[in-house]
């Protein structure tokens, strides 16, 4: 029942994001039509998705028609739907272990919650604007697929996320300053046992999400342009293929773990010991930066375990 769920759900997005694309083309070859006076009908073949990549390079993205920006808008929110459902599927296809519940789970999420969620989603389409805006300026990025590259691809990523958390692991400390703290990401730390993946993930004040997501802005800029290093486009949305799913295995109860040569580099227990102890475990992707503070904490299997707190596989509200 539950696999068929997923297919469905998978097949949902897939579906609305078919319908964009073409009646989008739709629009806007009817527009072109209108504009040019040509009373040419509408052919399937006319518009192509490669057709309106090229006329977004022509025309820039100050340029943008109206219809041009929901459409990307509702892409962009229908990628990031898409990749929670991908997120919480990975636990069952890799069929990992989970995380006892050791604190309190937030079973019911209130209007504050929904009204929270809903607009940090939305708040990401602006993002992904000023984003790919930027490296359309920027001169070490790299866009030709000619000029791909081991250097500035994959090993861009790791430095990237170096960068990245060192920025978020002092605003994460300094939202716990107890002057801040109940102001902004006391909303946070209602939840103690994330469950729902991305949804959980985003469940922070809007103020909170807007540093934390343009902190990958701040982490392109320093890369790029104060360190002068190259980076691919293709390098940026593989990032932005990790992260959403890295952060989302933060917030679920599996056991996630990405290890070489015995080196643990993403370990997905440790920020669930940060929602149980919230003065340690800052880091988003790596505990790097915790290692150099000293604020890690690792997780102990040993610590005790409350049978009444641990997630019903029925429960909606606890999907994983």
């Amino acid at each position: 029942m539950r696999d068929s769920a997923t297919f469905i759900t998978y097949l949902t997005i897939i579906f609305n994001a078919w319908l964009l694309i073409h009646f989008h083309g739709v629009s806007a070859f009817s527009f072109a039509n209108t504009t040019t006076g040509s009373s040419s009908s509408y052919n399937a073949n006319d518009f192509t998705f490669s057709r309106f990549l090229q006329r977004m390079k022509e025309n820039g993205l100050d340029n943008m028609e109206l219809m041009d920006v929901i459409f990307c808008g509702c892409i962009i929110v229908l990628g990031m739907e898409f990749m929670d459902k991908v997120t919480k599927q990975i636990g069952r296809s890799l069929k990992l272990k989970t995380i006892p519940v050791r604190g309190k789970h937030l079973d019911d999420l209130e209007a504050i919650d929904v009204l929270y969620i809903s607009l940090n989603k939305i708040a990401t389409v602006p993002f992904v604007y000023f984003l790919v805006k930027y490296m359309s300026h920027e001169p070490n990025a790299i866009w030709s697929l000619d000029s791909l590259s081991l250097s500035n691809t994959l090993l861009t990523i790791p430095p990237f996320f170096i960068i990245y958390d060192f920025f978020y692991t002092i605003l994460h400390w300094a939202l716990h300053i107890q002057a801040v703290y109940g102001y902004i990401h006391k909303h946070h730390h209602r939840q103690k046992a994330p469950s729902r993946a991305n949804v959980d993930a985003v469940n922070v004040h809007p103020i909170e999400f807007f540093l934390g997501e343009y902190n990958h802005l701040l982490a392109v800029y320093i890369y790029c342009h104060v360190l002068g290093m190259k980076m691919h486009v293709l390098a940026l949305s593989t990032i932005f293929t990790l992260s959403p799913i890295l952060t989302g295995l933060n917030h679920t109860r599996w056991d996630s773990r990405v290890s070489i040569f015995g080196w643990t580099l993403y370990d997905s227990k440790w920020h669930d010991v940060h929602h149980r102890i919230p003065q340690s475990n800052y880091g988003q992707y790596t505990n790097f930066w915790d290692l150099v503070f000293r604020t890690f904490r690792p997780y102990n299997p040993d610590d005790r375990v409350n049978p009444d707190n641990q997630l019903g596989a029925n429960d909606h509200y606890k999907e994983m």
